[in-house]
């Protein structure tokens, strides 16, 4: 797979471009999560809940739309203002229940009434006068006219309904004009566009959910961005890692030109991960396929480290960043303690970059071309149930369905010379490594 093309057509990101993709993706997830929670949200999915209903908005379109002078509160306020200005039913009121007419009550049960019928009666008498005066009077012709009538009894009911607290507040509601503006269901309304003009809630429902939610399927399992000192402080040890226990992990082979050297050649600087191989005699053990473990005198010391003990994970996102020096074998993998399987998800041999799956005989792999290895790069591999998928940054570079391991693998950096190399100094510059694995 040659990404001289895709660099070229702007279709290759930078490394610097992947990194800010990632922290986004990962701040994008924190921002949805945190306003999904947040108790703005939580009072504007309340007030939408209230103020879209058909309660609210039947309710609005009254308050806003109703004529004053079509509402019972106006009604009731005509009919007092009307009767209020009937001077009859006035004089009426001021008459019933008076002294004036108690007493003449009292004289119509009196023998003198009948002598009202006598014009000579009344002239002679001051009394019947009076009262004859009375009956022709303008007050006892209401309190006829009334007398028998409901209208008395409405007015005064009229009178008590227009005084109470209730009435009051009714009518000075319903005769504003803009009465819409001083119901709480106004405020909600108010609130309620508030909560949805901010800035938070649009990002929130313009957001793809979906999306998110696929993108937190992905569950980091290992993340290392050495920060530690020692490496018997992180998940990572020195050696081989094999089933066998009674094999020496610490070893080199007799067709390298390096020792393994325990650990003594990794370090951290700058929160990144510095495997360095040196020029430098040691004697130390390695493996001869015919005489198994023997010492060899070397002349350059590397070194290899696994997470056997602390980390193995089967299918998902594996991730690696980082840069070589040195034309020797740099490599990170994934191993399982036996020959096989063993995945590559970086191997630089001193010439070409390769990436793929190990095989009793042969590599299912590709040759990465159109890259430098002194530069940093992310090395990808995606691992589910049917296949293997390799990535440079964010590009596609080969993908195989063959051969897939079945079990657990560790996690593995080294670094060695072959016999065949001209043998020199290097090292792997490891910024970080990250895995996910997949939720079910």
């Amino acid at each position: 797979m040659n990404l001289f093309l895709s660099r070229l057509t702007g279709r290759f990101y930078s490394t610097e471009k992947m990194e800010r993709r990632m922290i986004a993706q990962e701040e994008r997830i924190a921002r949805y999560r945190q306003i999904e929670q947040s108790p703005e949200m939580k009072e504007y999915l309340e007030l939408k809940q209230v103020v879209e209903s058909k309660e609210f908005q039947q309710k609005k379109y009254n308050w806003v739309n109703t004529q004053y002078k079509k509402t019972s509160t106006y009604e009731t306020i005509s009919q007092y203002k009307k009767l209020l200005h009937d001077k009859e039913l006035q004089l009426y009121l001021e008459l019933d229940g008076s002294q004036r007419l108690k007493e003449y009550l009292e004289f119509r049960q009196s023998p003198n009434y009948i002598k009202l019928q006598s014009k000579k009666e009344v002239r002679n008498s001051l009394e019947l006068k009076q009262w004859a005066e009375f009956e022709k009077s303008k007050d006892f012709k209401a309190y006829i006219r009334y007398r028998n009538s409901k209208t008395p009894e409405r007015f005064r009911a009229l009178v008590a309904e227009v005084a109470t607290p209730e009435y009051k507040e009714q009518h000075a509601f319903w005769s504003n004009p803009k009465r819409w503006k001083t119901t709480d269901e106004y405020q909600q309304e108010v609130r309620y566009k508030q909560l949805a003009a901010m800035t938070d809630i649009q990002y929130f429902f313009k957001e793809n959910r979906k999306e998110i939610e696929e993108m937190e399927r992905w569950q980091e399992t290992f993340k290392d961005e050495f920060e530690w000192f020692r490496i018997n402080e992180s998940a990572w040890k020195p050696g081989f890692a094999y089933e066998n226990p009674k094999l020496k992990t610490i070893h080199s082979f007799t067709n390298e030109q390096q020792a393994n050297n325990g650990g003594k050649n990794v370090g951290t600087m700058d929160a990144k991960l510095c495997l360095f191989t040196k020029q430098e005699k040691v004697t130390a053990p390695a493996w001869d396929p015919k005489k198994g473990f023997v010492n060899k005198d070397f002349d350059y010391t590397s070194d290899i480290i696994q997470t056997a003990d602390k980390f193995r994970q089967k299918e998902g996102l594996f991730m690696v960043k980082l840069r070589t020096e040195g034309n020797i074998h740099h490599a990170v993998w994934l191993g399982s303690g036996k020959k096989l399987p063993m995945i590559s998800l970086f191997h630089y041999n001193g010439k070409h970059i390769t990436v793929g799956n190990y095989k009793e005989r042969g590599f299912d792999g590709t040759t990465v071309r159109g890259i430098k290895p002194t530069k940093y790069y992310i090395y990808s591999l995606r691992w589910t149930e049917r296949e293997l998928i390799w990535y440079v940054n964010n590009v596609e570079v080969y993908r195989t369905s063959y051969n897939l391991p079945k079990e657990q693998l560790f996690l593995a950096i080294s670094s060695f010379i072959d016999e065949q190399q001209r043998a020199m100094e290097g090292s792997l510059n490891v910024a970080w490594i990250r895995v996910f694995q997949m939720k079910k």
